[in-house]
């Protein structure tokens, strides 16, 4: 079986922050075990006797909560089949069979917004940023190839892929390396499409809120407070984090443009094979925030998980409207666990010296 796992990788921070702490995060750790099972499970339902289903030129990628290693009881399973290559009429097919296939295993399907649960190619994601064309779907779709998503099986079409959309932002970024060639900025055009996905996120929750008459507010609106926006966190540190990586820093009065582009990727990708949530323990680590904060920081979180878990919770929020979340504990509790993961937020970003000089200069203006 083919089966691309970086657990290891991706959990070093994360467990080496853990045990500097003395802290215990038991739904972190329960909701990576459960992701690395769904993840095998699904090699298994895609492969199986049908290897038509992945290929060179495509593959399944999986996003939201899988992708993060954040897999809970009731968790969606939003995924796309990534095409990389020549159109060939049985993609179609394909995607329509994957889809009867996770119907038939019993996993649930993405939200009604069709941008999940479908065929999306890699020309329209790496050659469509800005502009009429770039759809609310499409730079979605982009965004969160980098800041939340994983292959299953062969991933060869996905980091092309990757790989493609970060050279696209990079080789037409002429702010990030200074004039006189010293040392790497941040990239702004890659920075600014993950400010203006943030943006956009907070924008369609009141549209969804009109266009569902309220249906799944309280859900959406805690995941906007904790997975949505640990994920543009993640962004904002992946990008500040080309200041941090000496393979990307130029010495000298000349330099090749190429080469930067080439070190600064193969940084990114890096960054991109991480959880949202290891990015931002490397990053406690960089910033030298305070112990206080990061322990606030993730035992909030894993509090989070830890009611998402919870069946009962999970209905209770998918049924519950706005007007009634005055009167909900359930949702209340949630909300009070949202303030602790702000104040920690608040704390990392505008306590340390670092960092806030960083959100001052690229965050704001």
């Amino acid at each position: 079986m083919i089966l691309v796992t970086e657990q290891i990788d991706r959990i070093c921070a994360l467990d080496i922050l853990r045990k500097k702490l003395g802290c215990e995060w038991p739904s972190i750790e329960t909701s990576l075990k459960a992701t690395e099972q769904t993840k095998e499970r699904l090699a298994i339902i895609l492969l199986g006797n049908e290897r038509r289903l992945l290929s060179e030129d495509a593959n399944f990628t999986a996003f939201g909560s899988l992708a993060r290693g954040e897999w809970t009881t009731g968790s969606d399973l939003d995924w796309t089949y990534l095409i990389d290559g020549e159109s060939n009429p049985e993609h179609l097919p394909i995607a329509q069979r994957i889809t009867e296939l996770l119907e038939e295993a019993g996993f649930c399907k993405p939200g009604p917004t069709e941008t999940f649960g479908n065929m999306a190619f890699s020309h329209e994601i790496i050659h469509q940023i800005g502009g009429q064309n770039d759809t609310n779907r499409n730079m979605t779709q982009r965004i969160l190839l980098l800041l939340e998503s994983i292959p299953i099986a062969n991933r060869s079409a996905y980091n092309r892929v990757i790989a493609g959309i970060l050279y696209r932002y990079l080789q037409e970024d002429t702010s990030f390396i200074t004039s006189y060639g010293k040392e790497t900025k941040i990239p702004r055009f890659l920075l600014n499409d993950i400010v203006r996905f943030w943006r956009t996120m907070a924008v369609d929750f009141a549209s969804k809120q009109r266009e569902r008459a309220g249906d799944g507010w309280a859900l959406r609106n805690l995941k906007l407070r904790m997975s949505r926006k640990l994920i543009f966190v993640s962004g904002l540190l992946t990008c500040f984090s080309c200041l941090h990586d000496s393979s990307a820093t130029i010495r000298g009065l000349t330099f090749d443009k190429g080469e930067v582009i080439e070190n600064l990727v193969n940084h990114l990708k890096r960054y991109v094979n991480s959880t949202p949530l290891e990015i931002v323990a490397r990053s406690i680590d960089i910033y030298g925030a305070s112990d206080a904060t990061a322990e606030k920081l993730f035992t909030s979180y894993d509090a989070f998980l830890q009611k998402l878990n919870d069946p009962e919770v999970r209905e209770h929020l998918k049924r519950l409207k706005s007007d009634g979340a005055a009167a909900s504990p359930v949702f209340q509790g949630m909300r009070q666990i949202s303030h602790v993961f702000q104040d920690a937020l608040t704390e990392l970003f505008f306590g340390s010296t670092k960092l806030f000089e960083l959100v001052k200069h690229y965050g704001v203006f």
